[in-house]
């Protein structure tokens, strides 16, 4: 192989990693409740761990019930600590179904969004 030619191949490859980079958008890595989780006991927050630091202006929380009603709730806030961390009180919960629904931006101007499920018994 030439050296135009590694040249030609090494500009490609670098520019796929970066393309790929470019276009990572931030995920959530944990969730407290769980998704899909069955809980005996109401949760007294919503927390919720992302993969890059969040903007705390455009991080929001929403929860509704079984019946898709949205349930009041304080402004979710994001941690000082670990910007990558945000959270939400909840008030005392009854025993049924509920939707998490979350939106953010990232750092990177990405906005990203979400939805997950959990029951209270």
């Amino acid at each position: 192989m030439n050296t135009k030619n590694f040249v030609l191949i090494l500009s490609l490859a670098i520019g796929s990693v970066a393309t790929s980079l470019a276009y990572a958008h931030a995920k959530v890595e944990t969730a407290e409740p769980k998704a899909d989780s069955e809980l005996s006991q109401p949760p007294k927050e919503i927390r919720l761990h992302f993969s890059d630091t969040l903007e705390p202006a455009f991080t929001k929380i929403v929860l509704f019930d079984a019946k898709n009603v949205a349930i009041k709730l304080p402004k979710a806030v994001v941690d000082k600590a670990d910007a990558k961390t945000v959270s939400a009180q909840l008030p005392m919960l009854r025993a049924g179904q509920y939707l998490v629904r979350w939106s953010t931006m990232t750092r990177d101007s990405h906005k990203v969004k979400g939805e997950y499920r959990f029951k209270v018994k």
